[in-house]
């Protein structure tokens, strides 16, 4: 499933209007679902301040809410939703070199982005790419004993 589905579906909840929702809660859960919709997470210079201030709610009402609702710490949910859409790009943009698309997703550098990719999705961004962008490839070199990545 889509990581970025997977988290809106989790927002939708908490800015329904049940009778036991908070105005914070609700204001926090729009916030965070065009935050997740938008992209906005790609921003290099996003932290959780930031978005705690444009939402204004401190830090720790933030941290608290994702924690409850979304089962996580802010930095692991910003990770996951940016190595998810480098896999993405990397599938479906071949022409993009892997520093572009570690600056477009938010990325410092390509040995942080490598180490999430890895820890995220169990290849690197290479295989990644291979098994995903060009299965006939990837089949041909897997027969003839050519490959030493595993592809899910």
């Amino acid at each position: 499933m889509d990581v970025r589905m997977h988290y809106l579906r989790l927002l939708r909840a908490s800015f329904r209007r049940n009778p036991g929702t908070l105005p914070a809660h609700r204001a926090i859960g729009l916030t965070l679902a065009d935050w997740v919709l938008f992209r906005e997470y790609w921003d290099e210079s996003d932290s959780m301040e930031a978005l705690a201030f444009r939402i204004g709610v401190t830090r720790e009402e933030l941290a608290s809410f994702i924690r409850s609702r979304l089962g996580g710490r802010f930095l692991t949910l910003r990770k996951r939703l940016r190595v998810h859409d480098a896999g993405e790009l990397l599938v479906h943009a071949p022409g993009m070199t892997l520093a572009e698309i570690v600056r477009t997703v938010g990325f410092q550098d390509k040995s942080d982005f490598r180490k999430a990719f890895v820890e995220e999705k169990g290849m690197s961004p290479r295989s990644w790419r291979e098994c995903r962008g060009n299965r006939l490839r990837y089949w041909i070199r897997r027969i003839l004993g050519q490959d030493r990545n595993h592809c899910p």
